[in-house]
């Protein structure tokens, strides 16, 4: 049964579909082609999800539009000179939105026992979580309660010390911890939601952010309006979101050519274009055409693009697997793919070539230095005869993708490369959040991946080779395992010093490319189409859309 959840009805009749053309409304349009799958905190680890919730949510610090961390729904803050012991003071006018899970359906004051709840849900397995990664091995008692949430109780080392108090104890200095409480799992929502929806929680959001929840139709339509007892204001003492923009609608069209046509007649406020659609809208030089009356913007996206293979024999996606636990065959893959024409003819420049390490140009720590794959046809045939397939003999691969367009043509470029060494690669097509959820569930054979960064440091790209990490509780979808990886990533944790981590890390690169633990492919660029009468809005270096400062004409 499809589900349509609906808050605050009254206020629907504003955000009727429809262009802006013929109702006059201010409201932020954009697509989500792949769809979103749920908006509870603790299972976002996509961008479809982290668009919504960056908008509607909010934790204690955030990333301001120059990647400078600042306090948010915390004041203030200390660090202790042992670098264990984290204090945060909260700001005493945020409140939750309106909503009926609280009496009178009024939204109530944030205290830091939320903090506690929320982040002790992130820690709890029973409750589908994809975040014990994020403090378990951090957190005094953060682990043990991951093993047994029943027995632990609590996590000592989240402290409610008072309602505007919250202090957290490490077990270690980890120099990035501020920067994982910027990700969703460090977001704040109350427990009178969880409770009320209970598994429709992430169907119903109820947050802090400038964006209210209003109406879900699964794979229709969602709406969100403006919140009008939102506490942050501008440098000018202007009250945000502003009184020009209502609130933003996120529709589901999943026909790239029906999206564009939305967004040229200004149904849509926002695009990222297709590999079609940009090179039908850009000159040689890719610049955008002079006949076209909007903006085009390009800019430095830190994420990576890769092939991706279940490793783990024991997970659904690595039986009968011929990749699985399979270095050779990885490493002609790699050695088969020519990411300069990918790049030149595929792409048409929208990307750099991914022939270093895992870590994409604009992250700190990205290095020409790390000498990663670049085409050579010998080394392919070479590796794919020592793999046991010669000339590709008895091989039988297929990749998938979710149903994306620049995607498809990217597989199906690599799928002409690979023939042309022997290997007869099929393709096949999934909806995106089927996709995402087969990652995240280690049913996925063999599959186009990408890793966009949660946060401004290196760390959260060698988290995903850390064995512990394996998903569905962390981001290691292939379920890739190597003592010395796991090994040198803990020391790494534990290194404050940012130059002795990235010789660390350094170690880690050479090992995960002599493995091909990722068959990386290239290191992507952002570039996004915007309606001329839209300002204020920005898409952050993690490729996160911002709407807080977004003013509409």
């Amino acid at each position: 049964m499809k589900q349509i959840i609906i808050a605050a009805f009254t206020a629907v009749f504003l955000f009727q579909s429809c262009s802006k053309k013929d109702d006059g409304s201010k409201v932020f349009r954009y697509n989500e082609p792949n769809g979103i799958e749920s908006l509870d905190p603790i299972t976002c680890n996509n961008y479809p999800a982290l668009h919504v919730l960056i908008n509607s949510c909010e934790g204690l610090v955030e990333y301001n539009k120059e990647a400078k961390l600042q306090p948010l729904i915390a004041k203030s803050f200390e660090i202790s000179d042992s670098g264990k012991t984290y204090t945060f003071h909260l700001r005493g006018d945020v409140y939750f939105h309106n909503d009926e899970c609280f009496p009178n359906s009024k939204g109530r004051k944030v205290t830091a026992g939320d903090f506690k709840y929320c982040y002790e849900r992130v820690c709890n397995p029973k409750v589908k979580t994809r975040g014990l990664w994020v403090f378990r091995d951090k957190v005094v008692g953060a682990e043990q309660f991951s093993a047994d949430p029943d027995k632990a109780k609590e996590i000592k080392g989240f402290i409610a010390q008072n309602d505007t108090t919250f202090i957290i104890k490490l077990v270690h200095p980890f120099a990035p911890f501020m920067s994982i409480l910027t990700m969703p799992y460090g977001y704040v929502y109350p427990k009178e939601a969880v409770e009320k929806y209970n598994e429709n929680f992430g169907f119903h959001i109820v947050g802090t952010g400038p964006f209210k929840f209003v109406k879900w139709d699964v794979d229709k339509e969602l709406i969100f309006e403006k919140s009008k007892n939102y506490w942050a204001k501008d440098k000018e003492g202007n009250a945000l979101p502003y009184s020009s923009i209502d609130g933003f609608h996120v529709s589901f069209i999943r026909s790239s050519e029906t999206e564009f046509l939305d967004f040229k007649e200004s149904k849509l406020d926002f695009q990222k274009p297709g590999i079609d659609v940009y090179s039908q809208i850009t000159d040689e030089k890719g610049n955008l055409k002079p006949e076209y009356n909007f903006e085009l913007v390009k800019q430095p996206y830190l994420n990576t693009v890769y092939l991706a293979s279940m490793d783990n024999p024991k997970m659904e996606g690595g039986k009968d697997n011929q990749l699985t636990q399979n270095k050779k065959l990885r490493l002609a893959i790699a050695y088969a793919i020519d990411r300069e024409k990918i790049v030149k003819f595929v792409l048409r420049g929208k990307g750099t070539p991914g022939i270093h390490g895992a870590i994409p140009r604009g992250m700190p720590g990205f290095s020409e230095d790390v000498k990663g794959f670049s085409y050579d046809k010998e080394k392919a045939k070479k590796y794919l005869e020592e793999a046991g397939y010669p000339n590709g003999k008895g091989l039988n691969l297929t990749i998938v993708y979710h149903n994306d367009e620049s995607q498809r043509e990217l597989c199906e470029a690599i799928q002409a490369q690979l023939k042309e060494v022997g290997i007869d690669l099929k393709i096949d097509e999934m909806v995106g959040a089927t996709h995402r959820t087969g990652q995240n569930e280690g049913r996925l054979k063999f599959w186009r991946a990408n890793w966009g960064a949660d946060y401004y440091d290196p760390e959260n790209y060698y988290a995903l080779f850390y064995s512990k990490n394996e998903t569905p509780t962390g981001p290691n979808t292939t379920h890739y395992k190597n003592a010395k990886v796991d090994s040198l990533y803990e020391l790494g944790l534990k290194l404050v010093d940012f130059d002795e981590r990235m010789k660390v890390y350094r170690e880690i690169d050479k090992i995960i490319i002599e493995e091909a633990a990722w068959m990386i492919v290239y290191y992507n660029q952002y570039i996004y189409l915007k309606q001329k009468n839209v300002s204020g809005m920005y898409v952050d270096g993690l490729g996160i859309i911002n709407l807080k400062w977004t003013r509409m004409k």
